[in-house]
């Protein structure tokens, strides 16, 4: 009995135990074949390739051709004609004739200011002017009879009604001046002064608007070159969802010195809901020579301040420092580092270094 039962009990455990063997085995290679590749192994990049071997690129021939950029500028609507009406003389407002949002013809009468010393001191002028007339007429009469008063004296007498008249005249004026009135057809955007204010000479009144609108901006220092009357431009109002399109109507000559910009104001084709006060966005298209070079932005990479592009030459990569110029849209001007007939790298560029050997293919869908 002991022989029968113990051979059965090894077998078992002699099978258990390969079998334990062979699971292990096993998952040992199912490991090693579903084991994720490393990050850096499985990225397609060009990090380890030699030179020697190939990249797949596209290359379009540099060709020089017209190009027109756009300068973003920052603006504001102004009335056409906008008068900032000051007092002339001093005194204490009166009256409001017309205040603001008032239509008004030129001559109208805006405000009055208190006259009564004006008035004062020209009655004072115009009885000194009749008592030095009187003495005048007197004068003269002994002048003409021969006798009685000197040549000198009588043309003093003469002078003395000169100075005289002069100074009612003057006196005239200043009651004048206490009538504020328009000095051109408009409307009255704001008043700056109110009932019983006590002004005084060249203190602003009121703001009148006449006409249309325009948009007046500044071109940074660096931008003034070829800056000139006809330039074509873009207005909008993105706020209130307006745009239009402008011309420059004047150019000025001399920056502002706060802003270092050069003052320019733009005639707009359409005006409709555009109101004086307004802020605008401005571009300016600025036409450039017709044999610029211009490329892609996005194949200009950058490093360590330098920026450059990659060209083909005998089917190698060759780095190219470029300083740019304007850009418009995608597109960006290259001033200096290319030239006509350059084989640009347009596709496959990331990643190449100086002396990457290159296989040029066709774009896709050609």
């Amino acid at each position: 009995m002991t022989m029968t039962t113990g051979t059965p009990v090894r077998a078992l455990r002699t099978l258990a135990l390969g079998l334990l063997v062979a699971g292990l085995s096993g998952l040992s290679a199912c490991g090693g074949k579903g084991e994720a590749q490393p990050k850096d192994e499985a990225k397609d990049s060009l990090e380890g390739r030699s030179k020697s071997e190939s990249v797949n690129v596209t290359v379009e021939a540099v060709v020089p051709r017209p190009f027109s950029s756009r300068l973003a500028l920052v603006g504001e609507v102004k009335a056409e004609n906008d008068a900032i009406i000051s007092a002339q003389t001093g005194g204490t407002l009166q009256r409001i004739v017309a205040d603001r949002g008032r239509s008004v013809r030129r001559g109208d009468t805006l405000m009055v200011l208190d006259s009564r010393r004006q008035q004062a001191a020209f009655d004072a002028a115009e009885a000194q002017a009749g008592n030095v007339r009187l003495d005048v007429e007197a004068a003269d009469r002994l002048h003409e009879s021969g006798k009685g008063i000197s040549d000198s004296d009588w043309k003093k007498a003469r002078n003395g009604l000169k100075m005289a008249e002069a100074a009612l005249a003057n006196a005239r004026i200043e009651v004048e001046n206490c009538f504020i009135t328009a000095p051109q057809a408009g409307v009255v955007a704001e008043r700056f002064v109110d009932l019983g204010e006590l002004v005084g000479p060249g203190a602003p009144l009121v703001q009148l608007v006449q006409g249309g609108v325009k948009v007046r901006c500044g071109l940074p220092e660096n931008q003034t070159a070829g800056a000139r009357v006809g330039m074509t431009a873009r207005v909008r109002v993105p706020e209130a969802g307006l745009e239009t399109q402008a011309r420059v109507d004047w150019v000025g000559s001399v920056l502002q010195g706060d802003s270092r910009t050069l003052p320019m104001e733009l005639r707009l084709t359409t005006k409709d809901g555009l109101r004086p006060g307004m802020a605008c966005q401005v571009e300016l298209d600025r036409p450039h020579d017709a044999q610029s070079i211009a490329v892609p932005l996005s194949v200009v990479q950058s490093a360590e301040d330098t920026t450059f592009v990659f060209v083909e030459v005998g089917g190698k990569a060759v780095r190219k420092n470029v300083r740019l110029g304007s850009r418009n849209g995608d597109s960006v001007e290259v001033l200096e580092g290319l030239q006509a007939g350059d084989r640009l790298i347009t596709s496959g560029y990331r990643g190449l270094s100086e002396g990457q050997a290159l296989a040029v293919v066709a774009p896709a869908g050609k």
